[in-house]
């Protein structure tokens, strides 16, 4: 339960920090705007359902009825019936109790918002100057994960710094992978060979079987993670880093 003004507006910052479950935040017959994804602005967007893979984080601002009434925001589990959420309470108003169960399994999560998303601050224009192509390989059998760059796995990600570089995703697997890079930030150019100015964050979910690219400035020098952000994948080898020619 959060107390809040009567008829106001309310920002939240919500943030999917589960080990491997992704969610749809859900405003049932309410909107809210989507204004940040992973704490980088985009064109407000409006919408009923956000949904929010493992490691996103999304702020996204309601308006409260001028009515008075509470306004339930639910977390739905990906196909499960299992659901979470909050309440906004203007003062006085009626609150029902949210059920641990709703009544239908909640949405598969995928990139049908993404596609939508437009940085307010996109990366400067600039020609790509190393283009590496990343595959997410494994399967649930053996459970046995990883991520081969240029085809080798267990190989980092080289980079010189003040290249501008592209990470090509290919899902190979029947299971989708939230991808997060340590240290930068990127941008959605292109998803399943739709070309966009997407949002700029540091965490993608990669479909089964999808292919997303991504684009990031190499301004930050070390040698940073880059994995796969269901942990469990990323303990069975879904784990490389980005390297930097000549740190250190």
């Amino acid at each position: 339960m959060v107390d809040v003004e009567r008829a106001g507006e309310v920002r939240l910052r919500l943030i999917n920090g589960s080990a491997s479950s992704n969610f749809t935040i859900d405003l049932g017959a309410y909107q809210g705007v989507l204004l940040t994804v992973d704490g980088n602005p985009v064109e407000p967007l409006k919408a009923s359902l956000f949904p929010l893979a493992v490691a996103q984080r999304a702020d996204i601002l309601v308006q409260l009825p001028g009515d008075g009434r509470a306004v339930p925001m639910l977390a739905r589990g990906e196909g499960r019936t299992l659901q979470a959420g909050i309440v906004l309470r203007p003062p006085g108003a009626a609150v029902a109790k949210i059920p641990l169960e709703g009544a239908v399994a909640g949405p598969m999560v995928g990139l049908k918002q993404e596609v939508l998303l437009r940085a307010l601050k996109p990366l400067p224009a600039k020609k790509i100057d190393r283009s590496i192509p990343v595959g997410l390989t494994g399967n649930m059998a053996g459970y046995t994960w990883s991520m081969p760059v240029h085809d080798m796995i267990g190989a980092p990600v080289t980079i010189a710094r003040g290249e501008r570089v592209e990470l090509v995703m290919q899902n190979e697997t029947m299971m989708a992978h939230p991808m997060h890079l340590h240290g930068h930030s990127f941008q959605v150019t292109e998803i399943n060979d739709r070309k966009l100015a997407g949002a700029v964050r540091d965490s993608i979910l990669v479909p089964p079987q999808a292919t997303v690219k991504v684009e990031f400035d190499a301004d930050n020098p070390g040698i940073w993670a880059y994995h796969c952000h269901n942990l469990y994948h990323m303990a069975a080898g879904m784990f490389t880093t980005v390297v930097y020619r000549d740190f250190g």
